[in-house]
């Protein structure tokens, strides 16, 4: 009895994650004509460049 509750287990946890896998998808990939680069941490001149030694 415990050798089929221990690979039912291990049937659900492989279940499990090949659901949150699928659920998951692919990463992002920009589209053509999608602004890649927001530059959202550029300096607005070089003036304001980090100052970090």
């Amino acid at each position: 009895m415990l050798p089929t509750l221990i690979v039912l287990l291990l049937v659900v946890v492989a279940v499990a994650a090949i659901v949150w896998v699928v659920r998951k998808g692919p990463p992002h990939v920009a589209r053509p004509g999608e602004d890649q680069d927001t530059a959202w941490n550029d300096p607005f001149t070089p003036s304001d460049r980090d100052r970090r030694p």
